[in-house]
């Protein structure tokens, strides 16, 4: 029967691999959504739960990789001991502290929102590395989609059973988590031997101990263990490593637009399981966001893809 069903899978993959993309896509940022919500539910402080978060993540990533995701182990990791591969661990090690301190930092909207941005970050990349000009829509877009940041940051402060810190801070947190994973990708692109996924867990492993570092012993282990787990073992590797091969099948319009959804529904799982919520302008301002950034990825990507 497991046989027929990879024989299935491999057909299906054959004739029709750009709805194959898309699923990996989907189900990528379907697992991901809950993530914030999750960080919310165990309870630990910032420190320990990006040790969690990191040495969990990495470590089943790399088994992941090790075991399902590649067929030449030692040609992708000889790749990470290049200046693309170094920057890609450091980057996604940075990647994962700001957005642990970002959720801990304020409302969940405010770094989603904040985060949501990659694709603008990656835009004015590709112009620096890949010579790929972005014309003047493309400034038009990221001098408004700065705006819908600025709204939504600007009402932060009113919004109900968030975290008592500084929004424009979370809201940092969140642009340089944007700015990170865009580098990843852009530097993905350009060097297509590089092993991104082995980089990125030693990028995790990277944060987990410096997470740990920064603890003291008594509140490693007060979470619930179910909500470590679930965020470091199925969560992040598995949405991770959806996210990561769905470019191959499909184009990186259609990822970036489907990965809009954990704009959207982060917020609302974090709404529903803790009363966390937005206010009204800051829903506004979010929305602005989400509406310039799908017509930024269609008018750049789809004619291109």
């Amino acid at each position: 029967m497991v046989k027929n069903l990879s024989n299935y899978i491999q057909n299906y993959i054959v004739f029709y691999p750009k709805r194959f993309g898309s699923a990996l896509a989907l189900i990528g940022v379907l697992f991901l959504t809950p993530d914030t919500l999750i960080m919310r539910l165990s309870t630990l402080d910032r420190w320990p739960l990006m040790g969690w978060r990191g040495i969990l993540m990495g470590a089943t990533l790399l088994l992941l990789w090790r075991y399902l995701l590649t067929n030449n182990v030692n040609k992708e990791w000889k790749s990470l001991g290049s200046i693309p591969g170094l920057i890609v661990i450091f980057s996604f090690g940075i990647n994962s502290i700001t957005f642990t301190l970002g959720i801990q930092e304020t409302s969940v909207m405010i770094v989603l929102t904040a985060l949501a941005t990659m694709p603008i970050f990656a835009a004015i990349l590709s112009s620096l590395f890949m010579g790929e000009s972005q014309g003047v829509l493309g400034w038009v877009t990221i001098f408004f989609t700065m705006i819908g940041v600025s709204i939504v940051v600007a009402d932060g402060s009113n919004s109900i059973g968030q975290p008592n810190g500084s929004t424009i801070l979370g809201a940092l947190y969140g642009a340089i988590t944007a700015f990170g994973l865009a580098l990843t990708f852009t530097l993905a692109r350009k060097y297509k031997e590089l092993g991104i996924v082995p980089a990125a867990a030693l990028g995790s492993l990277m944060s987990g101990i410096v997470g740990f570092y920064f603890s003291s012993l008594e509140n490693i282990f007060i979470a619930p263990i179910w909500t470590l787990l679930l965020m470091g073992v199925i969560i992040l590797p598995v949405s991770f490593a959806c996210l990561s091969l769905a470019p191959r099948y499909t184009s990186a319009a259609v990822v970036s637009l489907v990965m809009l959804l954990e704009m959207v529904i982060g917020p609302f799982w974090v709404w529903l399981g803790i009363g966390e919520r937005p206010t009204k302008l800051m829903i506004l301002g979010a929305f602005l966001v989400l509406i310039i950034l799908i017509f930024h990825i269609v008018r750049t990507q789809f004619n291109s893809d």
